[in-house]
């Protein structure tokens, strides 16, 4: 058998190993990715909620500030009505009491719309923060799962990506290897009863005894690297 045969057969065999290794770990890793994923965007949501509520809260203020206003001035013309002196004065004093109460009103409204908005956020932000606490615990149930499953695989794991590195820095065949990089599951696969064990095509029997004598064929249906390997047989 070729050297680099050799090399490419064992660096699958490895890739396999570590494959089950993930699978027996549940697929926990990429869960876990994708709940801190969803974490992150809830707490950004959070947090764009809590910047617009200050915006509201400082256009409330305002708002607010000039109700006050409203009053002082409301008592002012009040005062001042008690002292004109004909009917041009009087009407000119309600007309500008008028336009007060008008902005009044909508600055009022103003503040009600204001303070149903954040009603509204705030109670959105009580179920999003409910989200974030249970999403929270998951991740932590989830991470201390994984890592008792780490524990168990830990050293076997350790030792594998070690040969790995050193076949993969040992095989001289430099295109097979920036394509087995890009994609290691669509490069090489075992025999698997007589037919390939990617697309399940059944081999040629000329090509079937060449993996037997311990060549590295090419699939005739796929494409694919074939290797003999009496354990998965």
């Amino acid at each position: 058998m070729d050297l680099d045969v050799k090399k490419i057969i064992n660096l699958h065999k490895i890739d396999t190993r570590l494959q089950e290794i993930h699978d027996e770990k549940g697929g926990l890793p990429e869960i876990i990715n994708e709940q801190k994923e969803k974490l992150d965007e809830l707490k950004n949501q959070i947090h764009q909620s809590e910047e617009e509520i200050k915006l509201l809260n400082k256009d409330k203020s305002v708002c607010t500030s000039s109700i006050e206003d409203f009053n002082t001035n409301l008592e002012k013309h009040n005062k001042q009505m008690d002292n004109v002196r004909n009917n041009k004065e009087y009407d000119a004093l309600l007309l500008e009491i008028d336009h007060l109460k008008k902005e009044n009103n909508e600055l009022q409204s103003k503040v009600d719309v204001i303070n149903n908005s954040i009603e509204d956020m705030n109670t959105s932000n009580d179920e999003i923060n409910g989200q974030i606490d249970s999403l929270t615990e998951k991740i932590g149930n989830n991470e201390k799962e994984l890592n008792e499953k780490s524990v168990e695989f830990s050293i076997e794991e350790k030792l594998l990506e070690k040969d790995k590195k050193k076949l993969m820095s040992d095989i001289s065949d430099n295109l097979f290897l920036d394509k087995y990089k890009e994609d290691n599951n669509s490069m090489v696969s075992a025999v698997f009863n007589g037919s390939c064990g990617a697309c399940f095509y059944t081999l040629p029997a000329q090509s079937l005894e060449d993996t037997k004598s311990g060549k590295l064929i090419t699939c005739p249906n796929c494409s694919i690297y074939l290797y003999f390997d009496e354990e998965n047989q």
